[in-house]
């Protein structure tokens, strides 16, 4: 009997003590982006104060001085084409070729897999000369298709890396099943392997949007004022005569995290239900 009151005891302070972990880990994250959202949504006065205000009455007035600029929206239309063309543009590439590396056997097959993950290894900033020269001898500096591309480079061996392994874990048999009732390969592809890699395509969706919605490097250098995108608009706000405007950064900080995160609640559905519903069911 002592044993068994021993054992439910432990469970219980394990239970506990991953449940405090836990706790403290999310608290740990969240606190830089409840201390942002809380400088939005304070007054110059108060966000100069010589003691950090704790308990103070909220404003909104950031947020209406960042969204009645015209150079915001226009930056959040701007960013908005670029990370959406980016992640169509991976994924339209990127789930082929991986399929093509977990289907087919060829020369060189290992070589040019991680080839592509050397790629995605390399610094932004060691390739971004070579890719202003290039677009400049081509005519495609400060317009949006030299920003996808840039974001592509980055994002089609994620993309690759990511859905090579999805296929991998799929059975051959379900596509054999397919080729049987008279699919070609092309349509078992597009019919049966496809719906069933549906979660894999929404993690690599979800990386390629945080990859290019967020980027300022490749931003900075390649656009200009009216292809701008959010992180380069938002560098505006840390100089000027009076220092940095804490108010305007932290409310276009709080606008500019919002989407992605809504994106990511919204895709995380389809994420849990296309790993939940199994591939194979006996």
């Amino acid at each position: 009997m002592a044993t068994v009151v021993g054992s439910r005891r432990a469970k219980r302070l394990e239970t506990l003590a991953i449940y405090a972990a836990l706790t403290a880990l999310v608290c740990i994250f969240l606190f830089p982006l409840l201390w942002i959202l809380g400088l939005s949504l304070k007054t110059r006065v108060q966000l100069l104060a010589p003691e950090p205000l704790f308990m103070w009455w909220p404003t909104l007035e950031n947020y209406a001085a960042v969204l009645w600029q015209k150079d915001f929206l226009k930056a959040f239309l701007n960013t908005l084409i670029v990370s959406t063309s980016a992640v169509l543009l991976s994924l339209g590439v990127g789930v082929p070729a991986a399929y093509a590396f977990a289907r087919f056997a060829f020369r060189g097959r290992n070589f040019l897999f991680f080839s592509l993950l050397v790629m995605r290894m390399l610094p932004p900033i060691a390739v971004l000369v070579p890719m202003y020269v290039l677009f400049s001898a081509i005519g495609l500096t400060t317009t949006h298709l030299s920003v996808v591309l840039a974001y592509t480079t980055f994002s089609l061996p994620l993309v690759v890396w990511i859905m090579r392994g999805f296929f991998e874990d799929l059975p051959i048999e379900l596509e054999e099943s397919a080729w049987i009732d008279g699919a070609t390969r092309y349509v078992a592809f597009w019919r049966v392997v496809l719906p069933l890699a549906r979660p894999g395509m929404v993690a690599s969706a979800i990386l390629c949007l945080q990859l290019a919605w967020n980027d300022f490097l490749f931003a900075a250098v390649l656009t200009n004022n009216a292809t701008q995108t959010l992180p380069v608009l938002m560098a505006g706000f840390t100089g000027g005569d009076s220092g940095v405007d804490w108010g305007p950064m932290t409310a276009s900080g709080v606008l500019v995290i919002l989407p992605v995160l809504l994106f990511s609640f919204a895709a995380q559905r389809h994420l849990v239900a296309g790993l939940s519903s199994g591939a194979v069911k006996g």
